[in-house]
């Protein structure tokens, strides 16, 4: 454990944590080191110094040795990862994500009692880990999911994470409309073209738009196992090829011999042990390659010049629902397509592309 400070000979009779200031006394939250001003009363900021520490520092007292130790939030945290963890099905980028807020959560509050943990610590600790909205809301609710671990085992008698704020993250990035598409299509060179084309039409990832091959198309309909979605909802989607896809499916038989429906070939080959490891053939187009070459292409449009969030490959995916709602598709027609767990999740990926009223006088 990480001691804290030596106390100094005018501190060396106080409790950790209780500090002279001034006349009286402040006491510095051993989490946010946040300060509070505990009056001129020796005895009573003593008192509540001690009581403080009792709730926020890890002990182990005489009657937690006769009774068993107490377990902790690393305990917690533990269970999760050995009977939580494995079920649920994160792609590699969410999985690093949780594991350096399991391992923060685990090094800042690990220690700490699990029954001396409650709703005023849990919110100290998100108000304190990070100062992004989103990224607080993450880290919520991985505690959520590691303080229920240990209500099931009937270690602690409720969750108190779950009471704290849920933070509120505005989506920063800008919303795709269909006349920015088509400008920032006219930049992009004909691999880029089909790709933007096959996200626009078939509301897919940008993972699986590169994943997808010739072989999956086949028995009039486009056969594929979303990769987000394939250990966690095994959704699997038949997309009929109408003329649209069709069309799209016949530009993209080009004259580069490729298994992969999004293609290129390399500017320069590279020997076999150069190569990613992700690459299994040379025309293949990873899912950065596409990411970088969709920005090059939005930026040489000049459409978002000085817009702080200009948006993403990913935003076609949202254009492509909208445009199917504008036709007249249900909710749950499009929710199908994108292949989401919930119509609140598609009902995200619809909103914000209407156009703002400009309230003008006249007369």
């Amino acid at each position: 454990m990480v001691m804290g400070r030596s106390r100094s000979r005018s501190t060396a009779s106080l409790p950790p944590n209780l500090y002279p200031n001034r006349n009286g006394y402040k006491y510095r939250h051993p989490l946010t080191k946040k300060e509070t001003w505990m009056g001129l009363n020796r005895a009573a900021a003593v008192a509540a110094a001690q009581k403080l520490n009792a709730i926020l520092l890890p002990t182990t007292s005489l009657v937690d040795k006769v009774l068993g130790e107490r377990r902790t939030v690393r305990d917690a945290i533990d269970l999760f990862r050995r009977e939580d963890l494995p079920h649920r099905g994160w792609g590699p980028k969410t999985a690093a994500g949780h594991e350096i807020r399991l391992k923060r959560i685990d090094r800042e509050i690990g220690t700490r009692a699990l029954d001396a943990f409650g709703v005023r610590e849990a919110a100290d600790f998100l108000r304190a880990v990070t100062e992004s909205p989103r990224n607080r809301q993450q880290y919520r609710l991985l505690m959520i999911w590691i303080f229920a671990c240990a209500r099931q085992e009937g270690w602690v008698d409720g969750n108190p994470v779950e009471a704290t704020r849920k933070t509120a993250a505005p989506r920063q990035r800008e919303r795709l409309t269909i006349d920015q598409f088509e400008a920032i299509r006219a930049s992009a060179e004909r691999w880029l073209q089909n790709a933007m084309d096959l996200s626009l039409i078939t509301l897919l990832r940008r993972e699986d738009v590169c994943n997808l091959r010739f072989s999956d198309v086949h028995d009039d309909a486009l056969w594929v196992v979303p990769g987000k979605t394939e250990d966690s909802t095994g959704a699997r989607l038949k997309i009929r090829i109408g003329a649209e896809l069709q069309a799209l499916l016949d530009r993209c038989r080009d004259d580069v011999v490729s298994p992969y429906l999004i293609h290129r070939l390399p500017e320069r080959a590279r020997p076999r042990e150069q190569r990613a490891e992700s690459r299994v053939h040379h025309t293949q187009v990873l899912p950065e390659q596409l990411s970088r070459a969709f920005a090059d292409a939005r930026d040489a449009s000049g459409l978002f010049e000085g817009v702080e969030h200009p948006p993403t490959f990913h935003e076609i995916r949202s254009l492509g629902g909208k445009r199917y709602q504008d036709r007249g598709w249900t909710l749950a027609q499009v929710q199908a397509l994108m292949a989401h767990a919930s119509p609140d999740m598609t009902q995200q990926y619809l909103a914000g592309h209407e156009v703002p009223w400009t309230e003008v006088s006249a007369g």
